[in-house]
């Protein structure tokens, strides 16, 4: 890419290039975790050969499963390996590994480098993302906002929107409450099923999903995590509201939605066999047939609703920015500063709109230049739509609890919902659930957690009513 060799020289990309030279020729080799499978093939098929040829460097690319992109980089820092260059991480993971000594900021080779323009056109929700106690923790690498999207054409019907009219005294629209969702999904099950089913969820234990589900609509129906001394607050109001609403939309939902899983959720949905669903990013480009032009997306079918998808922001609107990644730097690596100026390089804006763009990708959106790029825009019909959706879901977004512990929460959340798809009582569930975070609180340490707690409450999105929007920092784009 000409950006990395020719300029504007002041770019982020072309600083690292150039400042890269100095290590030319040193036989260095960056070591860089990545989730196993199609996550990697992105360093492997395009930003390490390209990296390799800008600079000489190699590259190693260590694939890994997801829990162990947590646990392996703790271990090696545990053995004093110098196993590792560069992580790709969780920004949950971001107070752990940095309280543990795992990950090293970055703020020097920031403002050393980078060019701060680039700081700027991260979208507010993600610019924010990898701070923690004041510090940057890494470059952000993936924006995994979850949408609503939506079959216009089973909308648009006039005979399914004249019954809707009759039945309820309101027009048909794609649903602005989780109350309206689970009513629109149940009436078009109710009508075009087993066509049509009004809406499929990945709900299978351990898919995962029924974690960031839950604590989305949880915070959008006014729940609060802990209380002043950080006792679960679960089994308020919220939790029980939630969880009744997630059952009625799992009665509204295709045959079989307590055991999908992402993948499986997807196929139903390209399949035309649902109506709407909510998901990660990449399901615009599938949607569209984008992203099976290459082979390694064989694992789904062709969509058979190309240009028959709306995308809107979730009912209530806190949809959760799920998981995502960062990179961060590795303590103990023998190569900082090398590895650093891959990290600021392969985030840049332009090498981060041509990553997001690979029909292979699972890298999504997170640059406001991003949004507003014509070449993206230019990818199928409704790109434009699509981007600019994007933008708004990242505005009244809800993060993962980013603070340590995330991990046994969210498992402690993902077995109470699967008990509930099983049949026990809500609240019951929410006790057990409840108990269990106290006894996480307690073991990781009541004040320690307390500490943290209020680290995460800064963070944009950490509640419905602290989201960047709300803050008076959105964006809107056209």
């Amino acid at each position: 890419m000409q950006v990395s060799s020719v300029g504007p020289t002041d770019s982020s990309a072309y600083r690292a290039v150039q400042a890269a030279q100095a290590y030319k020729g040193k036989g260095i080799t960056l070591n860089m975790t990545y989730e196993a499978g199609l996550q990697a093939l992105e360093p492997k098929n395009f930003s390490g050969p390209l990296w390799q040829a800008l600079t000489g460097m190699n590259y190693n690319v260590i694939e890994l499963p997801h829990p162990d992109q947590y646990s392996k980089p703790i271990a090696e820092h545990i053995a004093n390996s110098g196993a590792y260059d560069i992580l790709d991480i969780e920004p949950a993971w971001i107070p752990a590994l940095a309280n543990g000594g795992v990950i090293v900021p970055i703020d020097d080779y920031v403002t050393k480098y980078m060019n701060q323009a680039d700081l700027d056109d991260y979208h507010p929700l993600y610019k924010s993302i990898t701070l923690y106690k004041g510090k940057r923790w890494g470059v952000f690498d993936d924006g995994d906002q979850w949408a609503l999207y939506y079959r216009t054409d089973v909308f648009g019907d006039p005979k399914l929107q004249a019954a809707y009219q009759a039945k309820f005294g309101t027009a048909l629209e794609v649903p602005k409450t989780w109350d309206e969702y689970s009513q629109v999904a149940q009436f078009i099950t109710d009508q075009m099923a087993p066509n049509v089913y009004g809406s499929a969820h990945f709900r299978k234990f351990g898919s995962p999903g029924n974690q960031f589900a839950f604590l989305q609509q949880f915070r959008a129906n006014g729940g609060r995590f802990f209380d002043d001394d950080m006792k679960a607050q679960l089994t308020s109001a919220a939790g029980v509201t939630t969880l009744t609403q997630m059952i009625a939309q799992n009665k509204a939902s295709i045959p079989g939605n307590n055991d999908l899983d992402a993948v499986a959720q997807w196929a139903a949905w390209l399949q035309g066999k649902v109506a709407m669903i909510f998901s990660w990013p990449p399901t615009g480009r599938i949607s569209s047939n984008y992203a099976q032009r290459d082979k390694a997306i064989n694992f789904i079918p062709q969509s058979s609703i190309a240009d028959k998808v709306g995308y809107a922001v979730l009912p209530s609107g806190n949809g959760e920015m799920a998981s995502g990644y960062v990179k961060a730097l590795a303590a103990g690596s023998n190569n900082e500063e090398a590895a650093y100026l891959f990290m600021q390089w392969v985030s840049a804006p332009p090498m981060s709109l041509v990553r997001t763009m690979l029909p292979y990708t699972l890298r999504d959106p997170y640059r406001l230049s991003t949004y507003k790029a014509a070449e993206y825009r230019a990818l199928w019909p409704a790109a434009k739509d699509y981007l600019i959706n994007l933008c708004e879901c990242s505005n009244t977004a809800v993060v993962d609890m980013i603070m340590p512990g995330w991990q046994d929460y969210a498992l402690s959340i993902d077995r109470m919902c699967t008990a509930v798809w099983g049949g026990q009582d809500p609240q019951s569930a929410l006790q057990k659930a409840a108990a269990e975070w106290d006894a996480i609180t307690q073991r990781l340490g009541t004040d320690v957690q307390k500490a943290a707690y209020q680290q995460f409450l800064q963070i944009p999105g950490s509640y419905s009513d602290h989201t960047i929007d709300k803050l008076g920092m959105a964006v809107h784009i056209t």
